[in-house]
Parts: structure tokens; C-alpha cells; sequence
């Protein structure tokens, strides 16, 4: 699915010092003045650290600065660290896809034994 998208919009990376990749986020235009977080993954050793955090910090920052004033991320029901890390974020719910998971994959998604059945989808004002 990832292919499908990702030149679509724009890839941010978040290195260290000796410029190993920390994290990344890729972004795509939704309409003017909106956008869509459509990843978002920090490397499992430097998850917990607050990288995730601070990159999404930078990248809101970035983003209002250009000119964006909404920015929308889904993500599954069962990607708990997920919503509550969006929502510490300042992101909301607003919408929930039932079974989106289901019908879009041909194998059933598990996360800390709940199934990822529904698509969850939050905004920021910015």
C-alpha cells in the first residue's frame, strides 16, 4: 500500500548527529491548506525516547509555517501507543471506518491480541 502513495507527497527524516535515521514521516496534500501524515515510524532503539515526539513536533511546526492549518493521521483500533501518542499530540477523533481492516487486507492484523478490525481517523487543528 505504501508504494502506491509515496510519491504522492513528501518524505521528512529525522537523523542523528553521525546521520543515522532515526525516524520518518511522509506527508501527502489532502486539499489546500490540509494534509495527511500517511507514516510514521521511529526505529524500535530509539523508540520511547521521545524522538517521536520531538520529529512530529518539528514537522507540526514546519507545516503551520508553510501555510497548512489541518493535518489529518488514521490508523487502526488497535494501535493503541498510536492513538494515545497522536492525542498527547493534540490530535481528535473524528471519524471511524468499521472494518476497514477486514475488507482492505486478506489476512488478519493483530496488535497486543486485539484485532486491527477498524480505521480510526484524527485531526489537528494548526
Amino acid at each position: 500500500m505504501v508504494r502506491r502513495y509515496l510519491s504522492d507527497g513528501e518524505l521528512y527524516s529525522w537523523l542523528t548527529e553521525e546521520d543515522e535515521t532515526i525516524g520518518v514521516v511522509h506527508i501527502c496534500p489532502v486539499e489546500e491548506a490540509v494534509v495527511e501524515i500517511k507514516n510514521f515510524s521511529v526505529r524500535e532503539r530509539y523508540q520511547g525516547q521521545g524522538h517521536g515526539k520531538r520529529m512530529m513536533e518539528a514537522i507540526l511546526k514546519e507545516l503551520q509555517k508553510g501555510g497548512v492549518q489541518k493535518v489529518f493521521v488514521r490508523t487502526g483500533n488497535s494501535s493503541i501507543g498510536n492513538l494515545a501518542f497522536y492525542q498527547k499530540l493534540g490530535f481528535r477523533m473524528v471519524e471511524i471506518e468499521p472494518d476497514y481492516f477486514v475488507r482492505e487486507y486478506a489476512e488478519p492484523i493483530f496488535e497486543d491480541g486485539i484485532q486491527c478490525r477498524d480505521r480510526v481517523h484524527l485531526v489537528r487543528p494548526l
